[in-house]
């Protein structure tokens, strides 16, 4: 999809999208788009505030104007012009303007509106993870009448559900944990320093106690009151280092990271990645963490990530026999 774009409005562009939509074949497709096409209508919808601001955009295909989208208050739509039909062009656009939706706001939901009788814009966005949520009917000005149309949904929960986790920094990847890692993260975790500072890795650590970490935490990208998951973090030619974490409602983060990998800036450099998809993904307003009070190291990343220090409790990680104080942190949008 290299020549694929989607890009503000130009003034050249005026006559190759009048000719788009002097299209009935198009325009039929539409709620408030005239038949047959008049050029101020056409002008207007290409200087509107909303287009100025970037919420609706050509949709640009190999050097030429094939149509446009716009993603406005929470409802997405879409015009393309008949040559370029049947290219998955569509579907390109609508998920990626999805994508600029979700990740520029904290709306919960994305809709959009289809005439009954358009099956491939239904198709279009049943490949983006949209459902039929209700069924209405409005005028259709190309057409001089009223016309029924599903309206589809996407909830951020299930578009966030369908992205994929695989970040990248200098030296790091980041992604889901395949099941297969027991023998690496029990070499890696079997460290009694590790399980003083971790909830919920014991020591000895060993291959059977890891595989039954990994069998709990079968990678599902999804955050709530008990929902969320885990990553590895690896060095670029595959070594598994550390992982990473975040759960519950407000969200709270964690990782660790094997004793040969310390003091060497990997877990501030894989939690500002990761901290950031998260936010994209899940539009936090807050993330919460928490440090031993005996464990400066970690509370040092936390603070470079732009954490506070905002309270403490009493804490039994599975490494020590009796509670002592865990430093609470917040990090806010």
């Amino acid at each position: 999809m290299d020549s694929f774009k989607l890009r503000p409005f130009l003034a050249d562009d005026f006559e190759a999208l009048h000719e788009i939509v002097s299209d009935f074949e198009v325009v039929k497709r539409l709620w408030r788009w005239p038949y047959p096409a008049e050029a101020d209508f056409t002008r207007m919808r290409m200087n509107t505030p909303e287009a100025k601001a970037g919420q609706v955009l050509v949709i640009e295909v190999e050097g030429a104007v094939a149509g446009m989208i716009g993603g406005v208050n929470g409802s997405i739509g879409y015009l393309l012009g008949r040559a370029f039909w049947g290219r998955g062009i569509a579907t390109w656009a609508v998920r990626e303007m999805v994508l600029r939706m979700f990740e520029g706001s904290d709306i919960a939901e994305v809709s959009a509106n289809v005439w009954l009788d358009n099956a491939a814009s239904a198709k279009v966005l049943a490949k983006n993870g949209f459902t039929a949520c209700c069924e209405s009917e409005e005028f259709c000005k190309a057409r001089g009448e009223n016309l029924k149309y599903n309206k589809f949904c996407l909830k951020r929960t299930d578009w966030a559900r369908a992205q994929p986790l695989a970040l990248q920094t200098d030296r790091l990847v980041i992604e889901p944990f395949t099941g297969d890692e027991a023998a690496a993260l029990s070499a890696l975790m079997n460290d009694p320093d590790i399980a003083k500072m971790m909830a919920t890795i014991p020591h000895p650590f060993t291959k059977a106690e890891a595989q039954k970490w990994l069998d709990e935490r079968v990678f599902s990208h999804v955050i709530g009151d008990e929902a969320g998951f885990g990553a590895k973090v690896c060095l670029r030619d595959g070594t598994l280092i550390g992982l990473v974490a975040i759960g519950g409602a407000p969200a709270n983060t964690a990782y660790a990271f094997g004793r040969a990998y310390w003091g060497q800036g990997f877990a501030t450099e894989a939690m500002r990645e990761f901290i950031a998809h998260c936010e994209r993904i899940f539009a936090l307003k807050e993330i919460t963490a928490g440090a031993m009070f005996d464990n400066p190291a970690s509370q040092s990343v936390l603070l470079k990530l732009g954490f506070e220090k905002v309270g403490e409790k009493m804490h039994c990680p599975l490494g020590r026999s009796a509670a002592e104080p865990l430093w609470l942190y917040r990090l806010t949008r």
